[in-house]
């Protein structure tokens, strides 16, 4: 199968300082509306992106905060949500909170993708000439669907932007307890489990993080078909230079025995650019369609975890190609002594334009 020029293969991202500039310039008129998406949970950088925006703004900012409910969250984490939602609503105070259950109560099933989707659906875009998402302190499975339907909805036609505050060894530092098993995320299913994706060449990229191997075994051992080839994705260059080493170490059992991985078939993404993984996975995608075309085609499958900013390179291959992406939801999360009561300087600020006027008029809204 071939494909048209990638759609992000001029997407414009700022980091290294640059966002902040950014965000100071292109919100300096007060014609401009923005929609502010973000979240109001317990991670350290729920209030960075707000505060940049408070400072560095001049137009109206109103939006919403997604609050994700998790079964018997730890009092001290709902806490400290709690004293991010002030913060928050002092920042911002037009910001109004949709709540979400990330599990049914009955049964433990995830519906929290599916009602973030629905919250994206069901928000009045009308007057907003900006959406804003801080993706920092929203679990990817809120994330992928909700930026998913935004981009989905036809009819607006608005500048999409995504914010992150880059920190990998807080996101490392956040330890989630896991379900016990793994799912596909809302609205990236794919071809995963269709007939016509069973004799496919299927190829799992798993993203390699400190302390998920529990994780990762359960996803391996749910992918129907089996993988035909297994692709492990390391964090090179990575602000920790010891890192992809000390991974490798972590995951020598598995590297070398339960998955059989090929040396030569280790994915190496910058930590700290996701447009790098994005681009891997597409190369990668061309280069085994062509050499399945015959013998049932290739399916990719992806599991991003670990750097919520390499993870949203995951998310941009995905909505482009409609890769299947399974993941375990978690159930709960702990913090770690040293990742407590951070501070973010704007060199930590990256941005990711993905839908806009910078993309041409036809698909903007002026």
């Amino acid at each position: 199968m071939s494909y048209p020029s990638p759609r992000w293969a001029r997407c414009i991202m700022h980091r290294d300082g640059q966002a902040p500039q950014f965000l100071r310039e292109w919100f300096s008129s007060e014609s401009k509306k923005a929609f502010f998406i973000g979240g109001a949970g317990f991670d350290p950088r729920s209030t960075a992106v707000a505060r940049f925006l408070k400072h560095l703004a001049k137009c109206a900012i109103t939006g919403i905060l997604i609050r994700e409910h998790r079964p018997l969250a730890p009092a001290h984490l709902l806490a400290g949500a709690e004293k991010n939602i002030a913060e928050l609503l002092q920042l911002i105070p037009n910001l109004q909170i949709r709540d979400i259950d990330i599990f049914a109560d009955n049964d433990l099933a995830l519906v929290g993708g599916r009602q973030a989707a629905k919250i994206a659906k069901a928000i009045d875009w009308e007057n907003a000439t900006d959406i804003v998402v801080d993706c920092s302190a929203l679990s990817r499975g809120v994330i992928f669907p909700l930026v998913r339907s935004i981009l989905e909805i036809s009819s607006t036609p608005v500048n999409l932007h995504l914010l992150v505050i880059d920190n990998a060894s807080l996101d490392d530092g956040i330890v989630a307890e896991p379900a016990e098993r793994a799912s596909t995320m809302h609205g990236f299913r794919g071809r995963l489990g269709l007939e016509s994706s069973q004799h496919s060449a299927v190829l799992w990229l798993p993203q390699l993080v400190p302390g998920h191997k529990d994780s990762l075994s359960k996803i391996h051992s749910s992918l129907e078909p089996k993988p035909h080839d297994i692709c492990p994705i390391l964090p090179f260059p990575s602000r920790d230079l010891r890192k992809p080493e000390l991974l490798i170490t972590e995951y020598s059992v598995e590297l070398e025995s339960t998955w059989g991985v090929d040396p030569r078939n280790v994915v190496f993404a910058s930590e700290s650019n996701p447009l790098d993984l994005y681009r891997s996975i597409l190369r990668i995608d061309d280069e085994r369609g062509q050499v399945f075309k015959e013998t049932g085609g290739s399916l990719l499958v992806l599991s991003p975890i670990g750097s919520k900013l390499l993870s949203l390179g995951a998310l941009m291959a995905a909505i482009e190609r409609d890769f299947p992406v399974v993941y375990v939801e978690a159930l709960n999360y702990k913090f770690t002594p040293s990742v407590a009561n951070q501070e973010f300087a704007g060199d930590r600020l990256v941005h990711l334009w993905l839908e806009g006027e910078a993309y041409g008029a036809a698909n903007a809204k002026v």
